[in-house]
């Protein structure tokens, strides 16, 4: 009956189911109000778009060959053609070309006014001055037409993606040497707890290094938010309540890290309480991290998530990543935790909530994406993480066998 009763409350209160706990933190989540800043383009990766990204003449502006060869024109057929000269990708001056004549052109160079194709080299036999093709020129054939790319004004890019390296390579081939990008949320990480101890100091055999700090901040800067401190506050409510109601005043987006669940010393939810800080949804019927508590205080986001190491890991990933991703300005939020399909490369079980066990990808010969639970030890193994490349993500009450679909959230990729 207690286990039961575990899998379908918290404090009381029924569990939100996981899709709808995503959801509402997507609805009631907007994009930061603060005005978007010009960023120099190699300082630009992984910021949000603000501004929409045009050609700013037609692309190529000219006909240009496709290959090293030779242009023509196709309706002089296979007479013998009077080479005019070499025009490289560099070239500026053009000849133009008249009947039976021919011009040496390279890759990238301009196709010469009265050509329409360029005969490869390969095929082309070079008798001093002349040139005789070995085939049939046809009209058209590796040469890029001016335009072809887009024409002046087509829009590359538009506000609301995450600018990765070949995004800016396309925006410094418009033109530009800044692009206006949208704020980055602001974020503070709490952790809490009497036994965590600095991550570079040796616990004794009751304490847990600091690990989760460090961890839930670069999960969050990963996701496109700016970490403007982390620290770590005992479990004592005065204090506990003080570094909340300080951050309040400073930031987007809150992150604590334990003190949420039913213990005696699991302040978190009273202080978000005495603070008037909105409570949205506390439970979600997950495993692990079914305590987690998310809300806000105006325009503040605060995320109250569990101690345990893969509980805080999986939550901040399930809910706080589209929060950032939304408050940053991304277009379609909701993708950055989309499932992905594969096949189980080892058995794994979930209950009656839904689960999620961290896990490797790999191809099989088939080119199949394999997803391979990792050996589990319960939700503070933080060890499991180390490597993983995945979530493998377990609707309630599945048995999955080794080569059957399954769905997983892939970590550690560009957003």
């Amino acid at each position: 009956m207690g286990g039961e009763i575990c899998d379908q409350e918290h404090r009381g209160h029924d569990l939100m189911g996981y899709q709808k706990a995503v959801a509402t933190v997507l609805n009631f989540a907007k994009r930061l109000k603060r005005p978007s800043e010009s960023v120099a383009l190699e300082l630009a990766v992984g910021r949000v778009l603000a501004e929409e990204v045009q050609l700013d003449r037609d692309e190529p502006p000219v006909p240009r060959s496709a290959m090293d060869g030779f242009a023509a024109r196709s309706e002089d057929g296979a007479a013998l053609r009077k080479i005019l000269g070499t025009v490289f990708a560099g070239t500026s001056k053009i000849p133009q070309l008249g009947p039976q004549e021919a011009v040496a052109v390279m890759t990238g160079g301009t196709v010469p006014p009265g050509a329409d194709v360029v005969i490869p080299i390969e095929h082309c036999v070079v008798d001093g001055d002349s040139v005789r093709f070995e085939n049939t020129p046809v009209a058209g054939r590796h040469v890029r037409l001016a335009g072809e790319m887009g024409a002046q004004g087509r829009v590359l890019l538009e506000p609301g993606v995450v600018l990765a390296d070949a995004d800016l390579a396309a925006i410094a081939g418009c033109g530009f040497s800044e692009v206006n990008v949208f704020p980055q949320p602001q974020a503070i990480v709490i952790s809490t707890g009497d036994e965590v101890v600095d991550w570079n100091s040796r616990p004794t055999s009751h304490q847990v290094r600091d690990s989760n700090r460090l961890g839930s901040a670069l999960q969050l800067k990963r996701a496109g938010a700016h970490i403007l401190r982390h620290l770590h506050v005992p479990d004592e409510e005065k204090a506990l309540s003080h570094a909340v109601r300080e951050a309040l005043q400073d930031v987007d987006l809150i992150v604590t890290i334990g003190g949420v669940s039913m213990g005696e010393r699991d302040f978190m939810p009273t202080v978000f309480k005495e603070l008037a800080v909105e409570e949205l949804f506390h439970g979600v019927s997950i495993q692990p991290g079914k305590p987690v508590w998310v809300g806000r205080h105006r325009d503040t986001w605060v995320l109250g998530l569990p101690g345990n190491p893969i509980s805080s890991f999986v939550t901040l990933e399930a809910f706080g990543l589209p929060l950032v991703r939304k408050l940053g300005g991304v277009q379609r939020p909701d993708t950055a935790r989309a499932p992905e399909s594969g096949i189980a490369g080892g058995p794994a079980r979930s209950k009656k909530r839904e689960r999620f066990l961290p896990a490797d990808l790999s191809l099989d010969v088939n080119g199949q994406t394999v997803v391979t639970p990792r050996p589990e030890h319960g939700s503070g193994d933080w060890t499991s993480l180390a490597g993983a490349t995945a979530l493998l993500h377990l609707p309630p009450k599945t048995q999955l066998e080794t080569g059957q679909p399954a769905q997983f959230l892939r970590l550690n990729s560009a957003l």
